[in-house]
């Protein structure tokens, strides 16, 4: 397995090329990394500068009082010879985010980098690369912006979800853009053309990496390499992926070899959430908890697309629904339909989630909960109330879905759910419980295996 430690967290970098003139590629990689305070020795070499936003700019390579640990490439010319410069130099890490201009042919520009860095032992990203964005170890070499804040928050997560786009702009908008619900995210790669380190690698990284617990991918291009790769990972990790390439037959060989093929793209992350946060399903069988027959229906009418079903709890658990939640409750106690409430009170409606959610959940027959809010902002709804909830289940999965929540409140349970990592899908009633499917039918193929 090659060594891609130095990429993603290397205790020195040069940067070769970085320009004076702000907002370009190549002035940005700079200013993210002085943004987000990089803690590892920062160098940079323009011959035609003395220095950039404050640092030193080095004329040429033998002036570097060391030799770094990770080189980065940004100038548009001339780069098998600064490959070989940095060979010579004793770099032996490189990343290549130039991007090759048109007339470039790539099988001899390939043939002769290879050769370069066959000769100094050189391992190299790239070229035509974005970059990494690393949150764990607060490192970046996108070429794009990466926010502070964004890169803050996902700095000490336990665990996240590992993303590997065949996109620039898809896995660069990592460094700015968060999803609905806020989900920790490990690392972003972007290979570009990916002639040395494919994503066949990368995954093999992934695999050893103990913060990423889920990976994303985000493919145009299947290559029987990926395919080998996906079935060693899968066993251990669950890989997603949305396919926006035409090739069927790889797609399908994706599937057979464990990936977990998406609808759309936004799914990397939203369906990615529940293998993150939600325990390993011990069965099909969900109860529910809703404000209306009509909420209810929807998710049961999913379910049955599913093939999943209805825990049926037992006598004494549908004595103690009925006699304390009412409402129109059917007689087996699942699904909890508490219409009409006594009141528009957020106490009393808390109270009904967490006496139905606590029943259900210590019930044998029920192997996860799917919760249904539907509220407005007089109801005041605390959603806190399921860290006891989830601390005393933490086999179940608990999944929630907000159909028609007034906007002020919906953020607030965005909020509290993302502390208590749980997913939370807003009216996308049928991913949700897709989504538990997915979950379920992933662990069940393991311990087939």
């Amino acid at each position: 397995m090659k060594n891609l430690k130095p990429f993603f967290n290397p205790k020195s970098i040069v940067i070769v090329g970085v320009s004076r003139q702000a907002y370009t590629f190549s002035y940005t990689i700079l200013k993210n990394l002085l943004e987000i305070f990089y803690k590892g020795q920062l160098y940079i070499v323009n011959p035609n500068a003395n220095e950039i936003l404050g640092v030193r700019s080095y004329h040429s390579l033998d002036e570097l009082p060391q030799i770094p640990e990770l080189a980065v490439i940004v100038l548009g010319t001339n780069i098998l010879d600064i490959v070989e410069e940095l060979g010579k130099f004793g770099v032996k890490s490189i990343a290549i985010q130039t991007e090759l201009k048109a007339g470039i042919n790539d099988t001899d520009f390939t043939l002769r980098l290879n050769q370069i860095c066959d000769k100094y032992g050189i391992t190299y990203l790239g070229p035509s690369m974005i970059g990494i964005i690393n949150f764990i170890d607060n490192f970046t070499t996108s070429i794009i912006p990466v926010r502070q804040h964004i890169m803050r928050e996902n700095k000490n997560i336990k665990e996240g979800i590992g993303f590997i786009a065949q996109s620039g702009g898809l896995a660069g908008a990592l460094g700015w853009w968060t999803p609905s619900q806020r989900l920790p995210i490990s690392r972003v790669v972007h290979l570009g053309k990916s002639f040395h380190i494919n994503e066949a690698d990368i995954l093999e990284f992934f695999l050893d990496d103990d913060k990423t617990k889920v990976i994303s991918l985000f493919l145009r291009e299947i290559t029987d390499e990926l395919i080998e790769a996906v079935e060693n990972v899968a066993p251990y990790k669950p890989v997603l992926f949305f396919y926006a390439g035409k090739d069927e037959l790889m797609e399908k060989k994706l599937k057979n070899a464990g990936g977990i093929a998406l609808l759309n793209y936004i799914e990397l992350f939203e369906i990615a959430k529940i293998f993150l946060w939600c325990a390993e399903p011990k069965g099909p069988n969900l109860g529910i908890i809703g404000p209306s027959s009509g909420a209810i229906h929807l998710i049961i009418n999913e379910m049955r697309k599913q093939h999943l079903s209805l825990a049926r709890p037992n006598k004494e658990s549908q004595d103690i629904i009925s006699n304390k939640i009412g409402g129109s409750t059917c007689d087996y106690g699942n699904p909890v339909d508490y219409w009409p409430p006594e009141k528009f009170i957020g106490i009393k409606i808390c109270g009904i989630y967490n006496t139905s959610a606590n029943t259900l959940l210590n019930d044998d027959s029920v192997d996860g909960l799917i919760l249904a809010l539907e509220f407005f902002i007089e109801i005041e709804f605390d959603f806190n109330i399921f860290e006891g909830i989830k601390e005393t289940y933490p086999e179940k999965p608990i999944i929630t879905i907000l159909i028609q929540a007034e906007r002020e409140g919906a953020k607030r349970v965005f909020k509290s759910a993302s502390e208590l990592k749980i997913p939370v899908f807003e009216n996308e009633v049928e991913r949700a419980v897709r989504g538990y499917k997915l979950l379920y039918d992933y662990y069940s193929k393991i311990k087939k295996k």
